[in-house]
């Protein structure tokens, strides 16, 4: 670990926020907290829940960049998708990758679908290494990478693209899969700002919600704070992150250029080529055609900080406090612990989505990620199986078709 070696070991412990154990929903008869710690104990028991960056990468920034070479790079966890294209209910359409053959998997088995970062693919490499996870453990688990329109070689069909917030294309997709799979347990997982419109999706359905578990990985939380802090003249800044973001919303718009301006004569394509920065993009672009009056409103009322008080299924937040994309300073503590539902799990190594480890840089994310879908996984199976028994003794039939059963705080 190089110079990492000297520090104490406590430095690389995973932290945890939750509420109280005694307000905590009951999984198996634990608490949601203690079920975890059993069950997922590198992720969450203090004596073995320790996250040790790789002496190669041993900051945030080098994490990230790192991951970033690494898209696109089936090598060590290809996965062979299976695409649909989805239509949905204006028109628009958005690509839907299958990580196994649908018919190969049974109609019950859980189903995992996966929001990826902004503008993000099935290729990127959080999305396959976890996939390849679920693989390894033998998770009977069916995975459906859900993309934003214009993504990974859809173009666009109408004038709306996508922004931070937007959970109506979500709520659509999990409509058709709960209609094409009604036996199949939901588990929600997002990345990045994938993981801010999970979460915020789930709070807006709330105890309506078709999902029994989900996880979301680097969330910014509060969008307009972390633009805000990504829009700061820094090298960084102008040269890394912000700039690749501004980059790809860019060439998205130039690639689908003509279908965007016959819906929205008025946009200026110039102002819109020329964004230096997210917030110039959204104000050419995003607030004008999604009906915003600026930039501040688009952004704030994208940000799921706001509805996490709202969720009412067991979820796991994990971040890393030397993200240097999602600042540490929008992570939101108070509303986690204040929501009995949530857990969340911090490092303070990992950078953005990476948290590589050792001589290797192996991918430690995956494997707390599949430990918690297991978890989660065998839980629901448990529910279901004695809603099953009970059911069968009272009426004489089977019962258990989704996600009742799990006993969550309201």
């Amino acid at each position: 670990m190089g110079l990492l070696s000297l520090l104490p070991r406590s430095r690389f412990r995973v932290r945890l926020t939750h509420a109280a154990t005694e307000k905590q929903p009951q999984i198996d008869k634990r608490a949601f907290s203690e079920y975890i710690k059993e069950k997922c104990p590198t992720l969450a028991d203090p004596d073995k829940a320790f996250y040790f960056p790789s002496w190669l990468l041993p900051h945030g920034d080098m994490q990230t960049i790192y991951l970033y070479t690494q898209h696109y790079k089936p090598a060590g966890c290809p996965v062979n998708y299976e695409r649909q294209i989805f239509e949905f209910s204006d028109g628009g359409k958005a690509a839907m990758d299958w990580a196994f053959p649908r018919k190969s998997i049974a109609p019950d088995a859980p189903l995992i679908i996966l929001i990826p970062g902004i503008a993000g693919t099935s290729f990127d490499y959080y999305a396959r290494s976890f996939i390849h996870s679920i693989m390894q453990d033998n998770c009977a688990c069916q995975v459906v990478v859900v993309h934003s329109r214009g993504c990974n070689g859809v173009d666009l069909k109408t004038p709306k693209a996508f922004h931070g917030g937007m959970t109506s294309d979500l709520r659509e997709f999990v409509k058709y899969v709960s209609k094409e799979t009604p036996n199949a347990p939901l588990f929600g997982l997002g990345f990045s700002l994938g993981a801010n419109i999970l979460t915020k999706y789930i709070g807006e359905e709330s105890s309506s919600c078709k999902f029994f578990a989900a996880a979301s990985v680097c969330n910014p939380y509060d969008i307009d704070k972390t633009v805000e802090e990504m829009c700061r003249p820094t090298l960084k800044n102008r040269y890394l992150y912000a700039a690749a973001l501004t980059r790809s919303l860019v060439s998205l718009f130039a690639d689908n250029e003509k279908v965007i301006m016959a819906g929205n004569a008025d946009l200026d394509p110039a102002r819109i080529m020329e964004s230096r920065n997210i917030n110039e993009f959204n104000e050419a672009y995003t607030a004008k055609v999604f009906g915003y009056s600026s930039v501040k409103e688009l952004n704030s009322s994208g940000s799921c900080v706001y509805r996490i008080k709202d969720v009412r299924i067991p979820m796991l937040f994990l971040n890393a406090l030397d993200d240097p994309m999602c600042c540490q300073e929008t992570v939101p503590y108070n509303e986690i612990e204040n929501n009995p539902n949530l857990i969340l799990a911090y490092t303070r190594y990992g950078g953005h989505l990476a948290f590589f480890e050792g001589m290797m840089l192996s991918a430690w994310l995956p494997r707390q990620l599949s430990s918690f879908v297991r978890a989660m996984v065998e839980s629901q199976q448990k529910t279901c199986q004695q809603d099953d028994a009970i059911a069968a003794k009272s009426v004489g039939i089977n019962s258990c078709k989704n996600l009742d059963g799990l006993d969550v705080a309201m």
